[in-house]
């Protein structure tokens, strides 16, 4: 079967995919996407199926058209507003899954992660949140989600790794990888309990620096505080802060001795009523355009925070 007409790998691996079926559907060109994914659309309105569709709106209008009054029984997620930042979008499929875990039937989703413009690290994270929904949903309710992919628009390699996300292997570490570096920071500082109040002045001082400004500033510096606060409390009672300007973005990095073992950190919402832990970096996941995690025992944890200089609408 060659790649334009393959629908997807179901193939045995590691991880149970009885109940939760991960598939990918490569296409060629928009119009493939359109009357591809409308199929499968069709499939589950037919099976009296919830469906719902998140991609970029310019897919989303293409498949309303391809759709025609079918359209209306379908929902709707803008892709590139609650997956701007990749580590958002697992989080929008658990809110699908427990609004229908009532309904006590199948449902479906299509979720396309990537498109063309995404930057080499946006792309690796989306490469890590597909290698991470087996881990998120595998025995969990029964529900498919398809995942389609360009082959016109992607590079190679992306389409490669794609296979392999969706061969029903394990994911295997995921927080390993080395950060890349980014040459010396505007300011280095180190903190622990007592500073804290220092380190939020601090960020707030840089933040002209970093190009932000109005409510931006607000959410770096919380940003800051929430990671810094996770350090004192998980990573051996303080570390390091640094900052950069790189491009559009400004970045705040915390670095400590601890290591995170929970590959889906920052992706599960919190329970608040149990007192569990995972807020500071749930938090910084809603405020960041791109949230880095990095974990291993030979360097301790790295959390790299990325927020646009200029506010979009």
């Amino acid at each position: 079967m060659s790649l334009t007409e393959s629908r997807g790998t179901q193939s045995p691996g590691v991880l149970d995919s009885t109940r939760f079926r991960h598939e990918a559907l490569f296409y060629a060109g928009v119009e493939q996407f359109a009357r591809r994914t409308a199929r499968y659309v069709r499939d589950a309105l037919v099976a009296a199926e919830p469906v719902l569709v998140a991609v970029v709106e310019s897919r989303a209008k293409l498949l309303r058209e391809e759709l025609g009054s079918d359209a209306d029984a379908v929902q709707f997620l803008d892709m590139e507003r609650i997956g701007r930042n990749p580590a958002r979008i697992i989080p929008a499929w658990q809110d699908w899954v427990h609004r229908n875990l009532p309904r006590g039937r199948r449902f479906r989703g299509v979720s396309e992660p990537l498109w063309p413009g995404r930057s080499r690290a946006e792309i690796r994270e989306c490469q890590k949140h597909e290698q991470l929904l087996a881990t998120a949903f595998t025995g969990g309710p029964d529900w498919s989600l398809l995942c389609p992919y360009d082959l016109e628009a992607l590079p190679v390699d992306v389409i490669a790794a794609a296979h392999r996300a969706h061969a029903g292997m394990a994911a295997g570490n995921v927080l390993v990888d080395p950060l890349p570096d980014l040459g010396p920071p505007i300011i280095e500082l180190r903190f622990d309990l007592g500073n804290l109040s220092e380190l939020r002045a601090a960020v707030r001082e840089h933040a002209a620096d970093l190009g932000l400004a109005g409510h931006r500033v607000s959410d770096f510096v919380l940003v800051a505080d929430e990671l810094a606060t996770n350090s004192v409390r998980h990573g051996g009672g303080g570390g390091t802060l640094r900052l950069w300007r790189q491009s559009s973005y400004a970045i705040c990095e915390v670095h400590d001795e601890g290591v995170i073992t929970d590959p889906l950190v920052g992706r599960r919402r919190p329970d608040f009523a149990h007192h569990v832990g995972g807020a500071g970096l749930w938090t910084a996941n809603r405020l960041c355009d791109l949230l880095l995690i990095r974990s291993a025992e030979a360097y301790g944890t790295s959390v790299r925070a990325h927020l646009a200089a200029v506010a979009e609408d």
